[in-house]
């Protein structure tokens, strides 16, 4: 499973973004410094109840709605989506895509 850590931190930036507020504005809405506000967004700090709580209602969110990351697809979510679709393929489909990821990437 992804880190949700990274998952939580990218769909707070999302959403941050989407509101056009900069990290400092957000900081100064929940009482923290700009740096944990980074911190969460790279997937380094993990922010408590409370501080999940104060984040949504700084965007007039619901908490659960900072947890909506389904939508996010990262370099690791699609490495296993392909793991998992190679892995059901016959083997000329996977000599199939070999050459086309050869094609592709060299």
């Amino acid at each position: 499973m992804e880190n949700i850590k990274k998952l939580f931190g990218t769909r707070l930036r999302e959403i941050r973004k989407i509101s056009q507020m900069t990290q400092a504005d957000l900081a100064e809405l929940v009482g923290v410094d700009p740096k944990y506000i980074s911190r969460i967004e790279l997937g380094i700090a993990s922010p408590s109840f409370e501080m999940i709580t104060k984040l949504a209602e700084a965007f007039k969110l619901t908490p659960d709605s900072l947890f909506k990351f389904s939508h996010i697809e990262t370099k690791e979510s699609l490495i296993n989506h392909i793991n998992r679709k190679l892995i059901t393929s016959d083997l000329e489909k996977v000599k199939l895509i070999s050459k086309i990821i050869d094609e592709v990437i060299i």
